[in-house]
């Protein structure tokens, strides 16, 4: 993803809620595999299709209207990547937090400790705790900063020599 400290006030809120309606597919998508013992029900397939439909037409309508494009970001399995995610997603919702409308992305916060929970157990250390629910924008992005400083502290220093 690119910068969004150039991003037009118009183009930031629907890049908000681009990337949340990308992250309820993703999420969906990531659900536990089905076993024999419990496939995966008609509406839950539904639920899946819907989401991605409703990603994939807010994609294509924001990449007509806008410049640049939106690239949906393929893997955040290392604390690095993550942590990377998280500053560029910190900056964008910044850059929202006082539109009094603004989309307060709960899809978005259940990806990024998704993949937290993935780097944990990579790297085989205690999952990152959720702090109980809140629902504004000031909340998600100190949930964000957190998880960032997260990442940061488990990126391994570079020996100097």
């Amino acid at each position: 993803m690119t910068s969004v400290r150039n991003l037009s006030a118009g183009q930031t809120a629907e890049l908000s809620l681009l990337v949340d309606l990308e992250a309820c597919w993703e999420n969906l998508r990531a659900e536990p595999a089905t076993t024999v013992e419990r496939s995966a029900t008609l509406k839950e397939l539904q639920q899946k299709q819907k989401a991605y439909e409703a990603f994939h037409v807010k994609l294509v309508a924001y990449n007509k209207g806008y410049r640049p494009a939106h690239v949906p970001e393929l893997l955040l399995n290392t604390a690095d990547r993550l942590g990377a995610w998280c500053r560029t997603m910190i900056q964008l919702h910044l850059a929202i937090q006082q539109d009094a409308q603004a989309h307060y992305p709960a899809h978005l916060l259940q990806k990024a400790y998704r993949w937290a929970d993935k780097v944990s157990d990579k790297l085989k250390i205690e999952r990152v705790p959720r702090p109980p629910l809140a629902r504004d924008i000031a909340a998600a992005i100190r949930e964000l900063e957190d998880l960032a400083n997260w990442c940061a502290t488990q990126i391994p220093t570079k020996l100097a020599g």
